[in-house]
């Protein structure tokens, strides 16, 4: 249950990191606060140490349930864990530049993560609100 309870925090802290542009247009009074993230993130490695974290988050929680069950639990564990493992790329997207790729083809990327930002924050939101709902389909 803990662990339940953890990683919801994760997804949901991960979501409002990322939900910044959609949550500013659904509540425009919120733009201090996500200015103040957004801030910080800027300032430093904090940008590659929450993706970091995100990234071991998400690899852990990965490998913690038992996926050769016959219930697999897909919706509750697999996929919030996909996608932390997503967010950390959309959090620190210079990570992209250890890989050998065109340089084209990181103009896309880069393109690509500007555009689904705000989208990745809320899926990310979604889930981690699905996750403890569904903690029972996880644990038992």
């Amino acid at each position: 249950m803990l662990g339940v309870v953890l990683f919801t925090i994760a997804l949901l802290f991960y979501g409002i990191i990322l939900s910044g542009e959609a949550a500013i247009k659904a509540f425009p009074n919120s733009k201090g606060f996500f200015e103040k993230i957004d801030n910080f993130i800027e300032k430093g490695p904090a940008r590659f140490f929450l993706a970091l974290i995100c990234l071991i988050v998400g690899i852990w929680n990965l490998f913690a349930p038992n996926f050769v069950a016959t219930n697999a639990p897909i919706l509750g564990a697999l996929i919030p864990s996909l996608i932390l493992c997503a967010d950390s790329a959309v959090i620190y997207p210079g990570m992209i530049e250890i890989i050998n790729i065109p340089d084209d083809s990181k103009a896309k990327y880069y393109e690509f993560v500007e555009k689904y930002k705000g989208m990745a924050g809320v899926v990310t939101i979604f889930f981690g609100l699905l996750h403890p709902i569904l903690f029972r389909q996880i644990l038992f």
